[in-house]
C-alpha cells in the first residue's frame, strides 16, 4: 500500500499543472548575424554584442514547483502576475509588438548617436478623448498646430496647453491619420477645461502621442530580425549592436559583451525583468562582460559569480565601460564623417 500511495503520489505531482511561470536562465544569443546593414558599409566586429533571455515555463508541476523552491536560480510568478487578463496568445503578441518597438527605439538611439535622426516628428495623435474634446476630436485626427503655431511633437502640444488657461478657447488645425502633415488641414475650436487635481491648470483632454514618419535617404540604415523572441529588454544590446557594425573599429574592444535593459529615446537604459535569470545566463554563457540597468545592479552582482558586471543607466555611460575596457566607443563615426555627435547634443 505504501508504494501504491508513493506512485499516486508521483503520478499527481507530474501530470497536476499548477498556476504559475517559472523563470529559468534562459541563453545569450550573439546579434552579429541578426542586423543586416542594408543601406551604407557593414564592418565586421571584432568580438560581438549579446543579448539574454529568461526560459519561461508555464507549465509548472508539483517537481518543478518544488525545484523552484530549492534552486535559487528559478523564480515562481503567479499566472496573474505574468498574464494579467490577457490569454497565453495574446502575451506572446503583445511581446512580439515590444520588440517592434524596442528595435525601432533602438535604431533610432544609435543613428541619433551618430548625427542621424532617422524618425520626424509630423504632428500630435490621439490615443483618448474626453472632456472638452469628446465629439469634437477623435482618435483618427492628428493635431499640427495650435492657434496658428505648429506642433510636431507631444511636449510640444502640452506646453502650448500649458500656456493657457481654463475656459479659453483654441483652435487647433487638425489632419486626419491618413494624410500628411503637408495636406490642408480643418480646424477645430476647443473650450478648454480645468484639471481635476489643479482647477488653475488647463485641460484639452486627450491621451497625446507624437506620430513619427521615416526619413527617406539615409546614409545608413539596418534590418533586424529577431524571429519569435519578444519583449524589449534587448534594446541596450541592439543600439550597442547597430552602433559596432555600422561604425570602423573595435567597439567592444574585441569583448564579448552581453547585455540586458531596456533603451529610451534619448538614451536612458530602464529595468527589465528576469535580471537574475539572465545573469546566470551570461555567466554560463562564456561572455566577458554583462552590462545591466544600474538600478538592478545589486542582484546581477549576486548571481555573477566570476562574471564581470558593470551597471549602467544610459548608452553613453555604456559606452564609457567599453571605452574603459579598450573599446572605441567614445570615438565612433560613419566611414567619412566627422566625430559622432551623442544624443544628448
Amino acid at each position: 500500500m505504501p508504494l501504491l500511495l508513493l506512485g499516486v503520489l508521483a503520478l499527481v505531482m507530474t501530470v497536476v499543472r499548477l498556476p504559475y511561470v517559472a523563470f529559468r536562465p534562459g541563453s545569450v544569443s550573439a546579434l552579429t548575424d541578426r542586423i543586416v546593414v542594408t543601406v551604407g558599409e557593414r564592418f565586421q566586429p571584432a568580438g560581438d554584442v549579446f543579448f539574454t533571455t529568461v526560459r519561461q515555463d508555464t507549465r509548472v508541476n508539483g517537481w518543478e514547483f518544488l525545484e523552484a523552491n530549492i534552486d535559487g536560480d528559478i523564480v515562481l510568478f503567479g499566472e496573474d502576475e505574468i498574464l494579467g487578463d490577457l490569454s497565453p496568445g495574446e502575451n506572446r503578441a503583445f511581446n512580439l509588438e515590444l520588440m517592434q518597438v524596442s528595435k525601432s527605439t533602438a535604431v533610432a538611439v544609435a543613428f541619433r548617436h551618430l548625427g542621424i535622426d532617422p524618425y520626424e516628428a509630423t504632428g500630435v495623435g490621439m490615443a483618448g478623448v474626453e472632456g472638452p474634446s469628446e465629439g469634437i476630436l477623435t482618435t483618427d485626427d492628428v493635431i499640427v498646430a495650435v492657434d496658428g503655431t505648429p506642433v510636431r511633437t507631444a511636449d510640444d502640444l502640452v506646453a502650448e496647453i500649458r500656456a493657457r488657461v481654463p475656459g479659453q478657447v483654441v483652435r487647433l488645425d487638425v489632419v486626419s491619420v491618413d494624410e500628411e502633415v503637408d495636406d490642408d488641414p480643418r480646424t477645430a475650436e476647443v473650450v478648454l477645461g480645468a484639471r481635476t487635481d489643479d482647477p488653475d491648470t488647463a485641460f484639452l483632454g486627450v491621451m497625446v502621442q507624437t506620430r513619427w514618419q521615416d526619413v527617406e535617404d539615409l546614409p545608413v540604415d539596418v534590418r533586424i530580425e529577431t524571429g519569435n523572441i519578444g519583449g524589449n529588454s534587448a534594446g541596450l544590446a541592439l543600439t550597442l549592436a547597430v552602433l559596432d557594425l555600422v561604425t570602423p573599429g573595435a567597439l567592444t574592444g574585441g569583448l564579448d559583451v552581453a547585455t540586458t535593459g531596456t533603451i529610451g529615446f534619448e538614451g536612458e537604459v530602464g529595468p527589465i525583468g528576469g535580471i537574475a535569470q539572465k545573469t546566470v545566463a551570461a555567466r554560463e554563457g562564456g561572455v566577458d562582460l554583462f552590462l545591466v540597468p544600474a538600478e538592478e545592479y545589486e542582484v546581477a552582482a549576486r548571481h555573477a559569480g566570476d562574471l564581470q558586471v558593470e551597471p549602467v543607466a544610459t548608452l553613453e555611460e555604456a559606452l564609457a565601460v567599453l571605452a574603459g575596457l579598450g573599446g572605441n566607443a567614445l570615438d565612433l563615426h560613419l566611414p567619412g564623417a566627422g566625430p559622432a555627435v551623442s544624443a544628448g547634443r
